[in-house]
């Protein structure tokens, strides 16, 4: 898993790339990001804090926030950085940081994305898909550093959510897959994920959902027997107990 949680991502879209500055003492906190990141302290030094982890960003240790990530941030010594946002279908629980030895080759990527998205070039989309791809090639041969080993306990869950949220599935699955026991599994899950393992699956489906009636995918009865609803009906109430509306008024 480790080796493939960049590997495996399809990139949909990329939605910005640019240069921001943060002062000293500056600090946010994210809770289940909904796109991806990459981000590169060129200038300075942030300190990152997910779970029970903490890390720190600057040019020579570039940061992966994923999509579903929750954590912490706070400026330690003031300085620009370049930061590239963009979606997948895949998601992960806690930042990555990634150890470059020399980062003017990932500065230089960065700097030539952000000016062709600055041009409005005709083929802004293709070249910066293709930019973000380059960077994650270049992150592929680096020293990856990951999360807690708690952390690492469910990702075998998160992996099996994401291949099988169109199906039936229950704690005894997902707790079977990680080797833990259930009323374990459960409580480490909440801990790590700030939900229970059902409500991320049913969060999952939501956003699978989102994304299919924003496309021309099909028909309500499509997106619904598409995700394992046994119905419109099911599907239409699941919907709006998430998200206040019902899917056809989203």
């Amino acid at each position: 898993m480790e080796t493939g949680i960049l590997a495996d991502l399809v990139i949909t879209k990329v939605y910005s790339a640019f240069t921001l500055y943060s002062p000293a003492g500056k600090r946010s906190r994210k809770a289940d990001r909904s796109r991806w990141a990459i981000v590169i302290k060129y200038e300075g030094k942030t300190l990152y804090t997910s779970g029970d982890i903490s890390f720190q960003s600057d040019k020579q240790h570039l940061v992966v926030l994923p999509k579903g990530c929750t954590y912490e941030w706070q400026c330690t010594q003031a300085g620009h950085f370049y930061i590239i946002e963009f979606d997948s279908l895949k998601a992960y629980p806690a930042p990555l940081t990634f150890f470059v030895k020399n980062s003017d080759r990932i500065l230089k990527i960065f700097k030539e994305l952000e000016y062709v998205r600055n041009l409005n070039h005709p083929m802004m989309e293709m070249e910066s898909i293709r930019a973000v791809y380059s960077i994650l090639l270049l992150l592929a041969d680096t020293e990856e550093y990951f999360p807690s080993d708690k952390q690492k306990k469910i990702v075998p869950a998160l992996d099996y959510i994401s291949e099988n949220y169109n199906k039936k599935i229950t704690n005894d699955d997902l707790a079977a897959v990680t080797g833990l026991s259930t009323v374990y599994f459960r409580k480490l899950f909440a801990q790590m994920m700030h939900m229970s393992p059902m409500t991320y699956v049913h969060e999952m489906r939501i956003q699978k959902a989102k994304d299919m009636l924003k496309s021309d995918y099909g028909t309500l009865a499509d997106v619904a027997r598409a995700l394992g609803y046994s119905g419109i009906y099911d599907f239409s109430r699941d919907f709006k107990k998430h998200t206040g509306i019902s899917p056809s008024k989203y």
